[in-house]
């Protein structure tokens, strides 16, 4: 590099080339583009003449032309190691002409000198030259000297036999390609290569630990990094893995891909959807294998990047069974261990035709929940979905084992309960208080009935069936503040005294200011339990009311 004449220049001692293979493969690919010149070159290689078949990448061919964007000259001198060679010299200005004139070259190799442009003399500077060779050519196969300095790797660890590699130097890579953002080691390592129908060799890394911005939306995503023939070719290539498997790091690296002239962009997008097929397989079945082989790992791989994971439920059909089996979920049996669907079906009561959820924000929360009073009577398992996206999750998988997906908090509970013998006095009087209550409360619900699935609690609110539930609700309202609020029931239940109270008083007055009082409680009551209440105001003023009752009753008794 020369910055004071605004130059660089790069040189090999290779096998040089001939006159007229200049004028042929730098003309051809002026004169036809790259994939002409790709075809030709797989020609030479399929009749065997593999040594007329110049190496395109890294050397002359596919973005040489490129380097027209900083040269406004450029003169190429190459001597071939061939007898009857001689010394060329090459020189264009990059506007669609060359001259080949005798080079005075005396020893067999290629020497470039890039006359810059006045706007492009960062490129004659040490540190920027060495920034590009790393960024794009660390691993290309010679040693690329830069003022007598070896400055790239050569070594290229994806294309070292798996069994060769050992933990450190995938260690020292994968800090090396994360820049530690993502831990000091990977969490499970997939190394792969194939060479049909498309060959590429692939080395991902699964992350130990997940960045704040892998759950945050972002313009350009992450994306692994795409080598042809060991050199850079794009730094995110989001084309490689689908948007949920966006916190895996890593390289792919092919053979087969065709590139335009500036090597950024890719012509064959069928080659990469090939590839991409080929690595999510891997991908997941890797996972699959930690899942078996190390539940301590999977768990804490499943806490990190579950999330991102189960997005994949929603978009990636192709791989729905894989993902399903992959995901794992909180339960109310299962304080501290999550379980997987298959292991929920494993254990379900012999006569449970569900696997049965609840949606919330917190598990803790949850586990308080009217809902699950019956389930927890009956020590029936249900599974506790704290995660925004759990929402989608249980309406991609839909059913499991031919197990239906069932919410413990929408539409009428089936657990083939016989019904509770009652007297015709007790059914009168209940169905006189549901009658109250519903026209106490109006259009703000959408129905009130008796309740199978309460067992402790006198009230609890129900979503109808295909009725986004509470938790569905509120995530919404984030999203959109005018989003519609659905009507919900109310459910009363049976046994309580404070329902069968209200029924008796029902009977012997309706209209008695109790009657609102209480209705109006029960249903202030079912909202709290839902982490909303409409009107809190009201709702202190009715507890005030009903504590100065009771208090006078309690004085004066």
């Amino acid at each position: 590099a020369d910055p004071e004449q605004n130059l660089l220049v790069i040189e090999d001692n290779g096998i040089g080339m001939t006159k007229d293979e200049v004028i042929e493969n730098l003309g051809t690919i002026a004169r036809s583009g790259t994939d002409a010149f790709f075809k030709k070159v797989a020609e030479l290689t399929k009749s065997e003449k593999k040594d007329e078949a110049l190496e395109l990448i890294g050397q002359f061919g596919v973005g040489f032309y490129s380097v027209f964007m900083v040269a406004k000259r450029v003169d190429l001198e190459t001597l071939s190691l061939r007898k009857e060679g001689e010394a060329v010299l090459w020189r264009s200005s990059g506007e669609g002409t060359f001259t080949v004139l005798p080079g005075e070259r005396t020893e067999p190799g290629t020497k470039i000198t890039i006359h810059l442009k006045d706007d492009a003399i960062e490129f004659s500077t040490k540190w920027r030259i060495e920034a590009v060779i790393k960024k794009y050519s660390d691993f290309v196969m010679f040693p690329i000297e830069l003022e007598g300095t070896v400055v790239n790797r050569s070594a290229a660890l994806w294309r070292t036999p798996k069994a060769q590699v050992t933990a450190e130097q995938h260690a020292e890579f994968f800090k090396h390609i994360t820049q530690s953002r993502f831990g000091d080691a990977p969490l499970a390592t997939i190394h792969y290569s194939v060479d049909a129908p498309v060959q590429f060799s692939a080395l991902v890394y699964v992350p130990q630990k997940a960045p704040l911005d892998v759950f945050m939306f972002q313009k350009e995503r992450p994306g692994l990094k795409l080598y042809a023939k060991r050199v850079l070719i794009m730094e995110n290539c989001e084309s490689l893995l689908p948007v949920y498997l966006r916190f895996l790091q890593g390289v792919v690296d092919s053979e087969d891909l065709s590139l335009n002239v500036s090597r950024e962009t890719l012509q064959d997008n069928r080659t990469i959807r090939t590839i991409e097929a080929q690595l999510v397989k891997q991908v997941l079945k890797e996972l699959g294998r930690l899942q078996a082989d190390d539940p301590d790992a999977y768990r804490s791989f499943f806490e990190q990047f579950g999330p991102v994971l189960k997005e994949g439920l929603s978009i990636d059909f192709k791989n729905k069974d894989e993902l399903t089996d992959l995901c794992l979920f909180s339960t109310l049996e299962h304080d501290a261990d999550w379980i997987s669907l298959k292991r929920y079906v494993d254990e379900k009561k012999e006569d449970q035709k569900a696997i049965y959820y609840l949606t919330g924000t917190d598990r803790a929360q949850l586990t308080k929940s009217p809902h699950l009073e019956v389930f927890r009577k009956k020590g029936i398992d249900v599974l506790l979905l704290t995660d925004p996206i759990d929402e989608w999750v249980v309406q991609a998988i839909g059913s499991y084992q031919d197990l239906p997906l069932e919410s413990v908090a929408h539409g009428k509970l089936e657990l083939d309960e016989p019904e509770p013998e009652r007297d015709d006095e007790t059914k009168s009087q209940l169905d006189g208080a549901v009658a109250a209550v519903k026209k106490i409360l109006g259009d703000r619900i959408a129905d009130v009935r008796l309740s199978k699935r309460l067992t402790e609690t006198a009230s609890c609110l129900v979503a109808r069936e295909g009725d986004p539930g509470a938790n569905l609700e509120r995530i919404m309202k984030v999203l959109d503040d005018r989003a519609e609020q659905r009507k919900r029931v109310l459910e009363l239940n049976p046994d309580h005294p404070i329902v069968k109270n209200l029924a008796r008083q029902v009977a012997r007055d309706a209209q008695s200011p109790r009657v609102e009082l209480w209705s109006e409680l029960l249903y202030d009551q079912a909202q709290l339990s839902d982490g909303v209440v409409e009107d809190p105001a009201a709702l202190v003023k009715r507890i005030q009311q009903l504590l100065v009752e009771t208090s006078t009753a309690a004085v004066e008794s």
